[in-house]
């Protein structure tokens, strides 16, 4: 028998295997009255076609005797296919489990489950998302496929204790713990017994505090062969303390808001069938039950529960009243009961009552929110002291943060928070049953103001996410205690002359996104007792009354408006600590004009306002701790970096931008503003289109931007350090002579010790990134390199430069029209290296065993995309960490890389 066909018998047996696998699979789904999904059936079919295919090749290699080289090759595409097809296998054959997340879930925990350095897994989310769920299927499969010999389920719960647990546990065992009533014997007994069972799931349910287990008596660990834990919680500290590490963790969340995939609705559509029978429902209804499953913000408990009461129900009267009556809905019977009070449960085990109060008055912002605005609202609602520095504010404020994220009450992506829309009805409902003088009308599609009631013991209002569109002339509410009044994401576009007039006690008042707003009333002008005033994305809004009367401000946010000049007055609220007048790009900044009598000043943002500032504006903010702003003279820059930020009083968080005001007029940066205050290490200089030469950087330096320049030819020549400094990010974008970045002997190269990260963007003249050997140290610590549209660089990294990279973790490079080779060998670029260094013959940290091999141990991603000349990621084996799978698109030169 030839090699070939051995390939196919054994392909085909394969194909058999996974064939056989699925049939039982599908029998026992059939068996217990289930139906498959739709996608199951498409693969399967192709699963089929696939053997039928090596059944006709390897009959037709029967009748010729021997293979050619075209069937060798078919064989190949037909053996990567089925590699590339099993990857796609549906881990979920039934339709009653919806959603990718589901799908993604259950293919990682049965990799956790079949890697024997993994002991215990955490399932953690919000409530209703269907934790117990996932792990209740893990369950069913486990029994179903007997990968292990058994698995046990218990429900830990909060009443629990070490006792009650152990009793649990014997009795799904069928051990008898009667015999002691000590804890330490009784563990004893226990992992005794679960040692000779060996190979066991054991499923601890609805945790809601560290469990010792040892106490208990689960044995863990090296040692012992076949024992795993499943948790579930909605704490995911509770999973960190259990010594559950982050990569055998799975987060159960809600389907996603915008709903892509249509998940929300395909869950409640089966939740409304009656064993299989497809309600009847007209399109006008079907409409209205899509909005109604829209309110529920895909928590998979409230679609569910919704769709049960709801079953049967064809009138469409009945599903408006529905929808109408949403939120009342949710606060009666079943809803309340099974989903408000399961929401609950993670609000009433917060610990502390001034956490419980962050958590609801969290729900008056609006749908997403950075920390920054929370953290300082909590400071408006004297939650936090105001009296600290803000360094202090955020270091509690974010720890407040953190419990509630780790008691899943807040959700966090990227860099925004948001709160689940039920949560958020739930925090609303027990901000109205503590405190009857709030006045809480949130995402109730309301048009105007007048359809609400006034009384004038009200203390709170937040009227967020609704349609407002106007305040009727003349509207003046007699509410004299109001303290708080949040109007974020409305359509106003006018609000009455005497609006503020009867409101002596605000202190907070809230307006953004206000698209049609152009003007503010006069009476804010006397409402003294404000202490703090947002206004921002109101990008129509372009008149300000004056200011200069309300000496209790403290925070004033004016940002995203477009406003010329700067409200009157600003000058005498000397107790301000809070200024933001970012992204103001018409507003003209008058050096000398305000700034300097802000003396109590803590966070000062200017970003994106037209003109600049001098040292003399600032230099009495000894206060200042968060800075943001442009600069248009250059020793104005050098002078503010020498005297301010290198000294000991200077801000340590700031956001600085430089460009000749006479040469650009007012051209922006191209850089977003980052957030000043997520971490207080925001450190950052921008330079865009400069001529002059000599610029002095910061010592604390962390990230340099760098972008649209005609003139400069090399860095080195125009940036310079006084001192050794901690630089960890550069980027550089859209400079057209630039042809080296750096060099050994300069002050800012030699000084470069902690450099990180390294993006080139748009360097149309680059051909090397260093013309000689750098200086030792400089890229030790660099993990990230990403080069895109630099057209002359043939190879991105020399081997001369490969050695200084030994911690580098990700490198990109794309479009790059003459990009031949990403990694060169020594012997590779000899001829760009000249003479080799005298270096070269000591210790080089062991990274050539031989002259064929490439070792960057770290590197786990690889993208190269768009490179028409790319020959080769590196001429001989390029030996990385494990798993590495580079990802390669529109790169037609180029043979198969080597890894190892």
């Amino acid at each position: 028998m030839t090699t070939p066909q051995r390939n196919l018998d054994e392909f085909i047996s394969n194909l058999t295997r996974e064939e056989d696998d699925l049939k039982q699979q599908l029998q026992y789904l059939k068996s217990k009255g289930k139906k498959r999904k739709r996608i199951v059936d498409e693969w399967f079919d192709k699963l089929q076609n696939m053997k039928q295919r090596c059944i006709y090749m390897k009959n037709s290699l029967n009748e010729s005797g021997r293979p050619n080289f075209n069937v060798q090759g078919e064989i190949r595409d037909l053996i990567k296919g089925m590699q590339n097809h099993k990857k796609c296998k549906p881990m979920v054959l039934s339709n009653e489990f919806v959603g990718k997340k589901f799908e993604g879930n259950v293919k990682k925990m049965w990799k956790l489950l079949r890697d024997d350095q993994v002991f215990i897994i955490g399932i953690y989310g919000m409530g209703g998302v269907g934790k117990t769920f996932l792990a209740t299927y893990i369950q069913c499969e486990i029994i179903r496929s007997k990968i292990f010999e058994d698995v046990l389920r218990v429900t830990v719960s909060h009443d629990f204790n070490i006792f009650k647990l152990q009793q649990q546990i014997a009795e799904k065992i069928k051990v008898n713990l009667c015999k002691s009533d000590n804890e330490t014997s009784r563990a004893i007994i226990l992992e005794s017994e679960l040692e000779k069972r060996k190979n066991t799931v054991i499923i601890l349910d609805d945790i809601w505090e560290y469990v010792d287990l040892e106490k208990v008596g689960i044995p863990l660990g090296v040692g012992v062969k076949g024992i795993k834990v499943i948790m579930t919680s909605r704490l995911r500290h509770v999973c960190q303390q259990m010594k559950c590490l982050s990569d055998n963790r799975i987060e159960v969340g809600a389907f996603n808001a915008d709903d892509e995939y249509g998940e929300a609705w395909e869950l409640f559509w089966l939740g409304l069938q009656n064993f299989g029978t497809r309600p009847k429902l007209s399109p006008e209804v079907r409409n209205i039950a899509k909005c109604v499953v829209s309110k529920c913000d895909g928590l998979p408990l409230a679609i569910s529960v919704m769709a049960r009461i709801m079953i049967g129900n064809t009138s469409i009267h009945e599903w408006k009243y529905v929808l109408d009556e949403f939120d009342e809905w949710l606060m009666k019977a079943e809803m309340k009961k099974e989903v408000i009070t399961v929401l609950r449960r993670s609000y009433d085990n917060l610990a502390e009552k001034k956490v419980k109060k962050c958590f609801l008055y969290s729900a008056l912002l609006p749908k997403s929110f950075v920390r920054e605005d929370l953290i300082m609202m909590l400071v408006d609602m004297g939650l936090l002291n105001g009296r600290r520095s803000l360094k202090k504010i955020f270091n509690k404020g974010n720890n407040i943060v953190k419990k509630l994220i780790n008691h899943s009450l807040l959700l966090e992506h990227n860099s925004t928070l948001r709160m689940q829309g039920l949560v958020k009805k739930m925090a609303w409902n027990i901000l109205k049953e503590s405190d009857a003088n709030t006045m809480l009308k949130c995402n109730e599609y309301m048009k105007s103001i007048s359809e609400l009631e006034w009384p004038t013991d009200l203390e709170t209002v937040s009227l967020a996410n609704n349609t407002i569109e106007e305040i009727p002339y003349g509207t003046s509410f007699n509410c004299p205690r109001l303290s708080t009044l949040l109007l974020f994401d409305n359509s106003i576009g006018h609000i009455p002359e005497d609006f503020f007039t009867y409101m002596n006690a605000l202190k907070t008042l809230g307006l953004s996104e206000k698209h049609n707003l152009t003007s503010l009333p006069r009476s804010l002008s006397n409402v003294r007792s404000l202490t703090s005033l947002m206004l921002y994305e109101c990008s129509e809004l372009n008149d300000i009354p004056p200011l200069g009367e309300l000496q209790s401000l403290l925070r004033l946010q004016i940002s995203g408006c477009s406003i010329e000049a700067l409200p009157e007055g600003l000058e005498n609220l000397i107790n301000l600590k809070w200024l933001d007048l970012s992204n103001n790009v018409n507003l003209e900044l008058v050096p000398g004009s305000f700034l300097s009598s802000l003396t109590n000043i803590q966070y000062l943002n200017l970003w994106l306002c037209s003109g600049g500032i001098e040292v003399e504006d600032v230099e009495g903010m000894t206060m200042l701790e968060c800075f943001a702003g442009t600069f248009v003279d250059q020793d104005n820059l050098n002078r503010y970096v020498r005297e301010i930020l290198d000294s000991a009083n200077g801000p340590q968080t700031y956001l600085i931008h430089y460009l000749d005001w006479k040469q650009n007029g007012r051209k922006r940066p191209l850089w977003g503003c980052e957030s000043l205050l997520s971490t207080f290490m925001c450190r950052i200089m921008s330079f865009r289109d400069c001529n002059e030469l000599s610029h002095v950087l910061p010592r604390n330096l962390l990230k340099l931007l760098l972008d649209c320049n005609d003139h400069w030819v090399c860095v080195c020549d125009a940036l310079s350090s006084n001192d050794s400094f901690s630089l960890e990010e550069i980027c550089i974008r859209d400079w057209t002579k630039l042809t080296s970045m750096f060099c050994s002997s300069c002050s800012l190269c030699t000084r470069i010790r902690n450099l990180q990260s390294l993006k080139l963007y748009y360097l149309e003249s680059l051909t090397t990134i260093f013309k000689e050997l750098p200086p030792r140290g400089m890229f030790s610590h660099l993990k990230t390199l990403d080069v895109y549209e630099c057209h002359r660089i043939k190879i991105l990294l020399p081997s001369r430069l490969v050695r200084h990279v030994q911690n580098l973790e990700s490198v990109t490079v794309s479009h790059c029209d003459s990009m031949e080779q990403i990694f060169a060998l020594p012997y590779d670029d000899t001829a760009e290296d000249g003479d080799e260094d005298e270096d070269e013959d000591e210790d080089d940290e062991g990274e050539h065993d031989d002259n064929n091999k490439i070792r960057l141990r770290k590197l786990n991603c690889l993208k190269v995309i768009g490179l028409p000349q790319l020959k080769t990621v590196c001429e001989g084996v390029l030996i990385c960490k494990s798993g590495l799978e580079p990802i390669i698109i529109d790169c037609p030169k180029l043979c198969e890389p080597r890894i190892e």
